[in-house]
């Protein structure tokens, strides 16, 4: 009898193991979930504001806290953005044709730096690509080197939930890098962000001060 339990046992772990791998592949055990079908948003005194162009498939957040934090994918466009909610350098744009929504936003500044690119280069031929974040005093207050160990203090490697990447004839999971917005906010320019997750009608809303 303890031999067929023992085999049972055996044999569902063995199911298990690639189980085990298929879902975590899938981000099911992480943290965050990447916030594909929702729509982002920039609270102003009780209002909810389209952030477009701010790409909510770009965005994550952690999937449940008190303090969710709001994470961008780092090579994505958008990071800028995000930086001018902060700041304030927008204005609003009261519209009704989202009845979900108050508006939208029109950011003020048309070609801002505060997220710049710099080629390292190893030798004549070889180079990285550093992200540098700037402050309004174009600071440098963080750098992103993709070659270098994951720095988990701001980044995070995240998986976009049942989506594929196909590289030649091989499929993975889709995983990128972000950096942690509601941190890198508070420790380098001293903003706070407040999200609020609205389940019901798909939208999570920004909120800086």
């Amino acid at each position: 009898m303890r031999v067929k339990i023992f085999i049972f046992i055996f044999i569902i772990g063995i199911l298990c193991v690639p189980a085990y791998f298929i879902m975590s592949s899938f981000g099911l055990f992480q943290n965050e979930k990447v916030l594909v079908h929702y729509k982002l948003a920039v609270e102003v005194k009780g209002k909810k504001y389209d952030a477009w162009p701010l790409i909510s498939s770009f965005a994550a957040i952690d999937k449940k806290g008190d303090n969710r934090q709001l994470y961008y994918q780092v090579d994505a466009s958008g990071l800028e953005y995000l930086f001018q909610i902060a700041y304030g350098q927008y204005e609003l744009r009261p519209s009704k044709e989202n009845p979900f929504l108050d508006g939208g936003i029109h950011y003020t500044m048309d070609d801002p730096e505060y997220v710049r690119e710099e080629k390292q280069y190893e030798n004549a031929s070889d180079y990285t690509v550093l992200t540098h974040f700037y402050n309004l005093q174009e600071q440098i207050i963080y750098t992103y080197n993709p070659e270098a160990e994951l720095d988990k203090t701001y980044t995070r490697s995240i998986i976009t939930a049942g989506m594929t990447r196909t590289t030649g004839r091989s499929s993975s999971a889709v995983k990128d890098d972000y950096i942690n917005i509601s941190k890198l906010f508070k420790d380098k320019l001293g903003v706070n962000v407040k999200i609020d997750v609205d389940e019901a009608n798909k939208i999570v809303t920004l909120s800086m001060t």
